[in-house]
């Protein structure tokens, strides 16, 4: 085995110093999908249940993937087939704009600060912010998606996490 060259030494090293923002923007990426595919399943469900202008089988190839919409999209959708409170438009609003911050922006608008240790935390707390934002409106989102679930699927969304919690403990 060779001795590690400086390139190697240099990517371990920045490995050590962005593992936490790394991570944040991981976990972040995955409340922004989790968010996202919340959103479509809420637009089938109501779909089911007959709301005007949307079909169960078109919005099925959303959730299949097999028709992409962007999360605008799936907002725009939501709002314009179902009536939201003022409460829950401002929270999508402000989830998709958290969002669209996240996946598109947070790394390269920042990447002058990933250089020194107290703004690369600033840049995490910043990530954990936004995320927050995100994790606001899915959890909003929740009991009408778990109540559809089990309404219309016979599915207990509760047993299921409690399941799959045990399964990653």
């Amino acid at each position: 085995m060779q001795p590690p060259s400086s390139a190697d030494d240099f990517e371990e090293r920045k490995k050590t110093l962005l593992q936490p923002v790394l991570f944040e923007a991981g976990a972040a990426l995955l409340d922004c999908q989790g968010f996202e595919f919340g959103v479509a399943l809420l637009l089938f469900h109501f779909s089911r249940l007959g709301a005007r202008g949307l079909e169960p089988e078109k919005v099925s190839l959303i959730l299949d993937d097999k028709e992409k919409k962007t999360a605008g999209q799936l907002v725009a959708m939501l709002k314009k087939h179902v009536t939201v409170s003022e409460g829950i438009e401002a929270a999508l609003e402000g989830a998709l704009r958290a969002r669209n911050y996240l996946v598109h922006r947070v790394l390269i608008d920042n990447v002058e600060k990933l250089e020194r240790e107290e703004t690369r935390a600033a840049l995490v707390q910043e990530i954990r912010k936004r995320r927050a934002e995100v994790r606001k409106a899915h959890e909003k989102l929740g009991p009408f998606i778990m109540g559809f679930s089990a309404a219309l699927d016979g599915l207990d969304q509760k047993q299921m996490e409690r399941e799959l919690r045990e399964r990653l403990s």
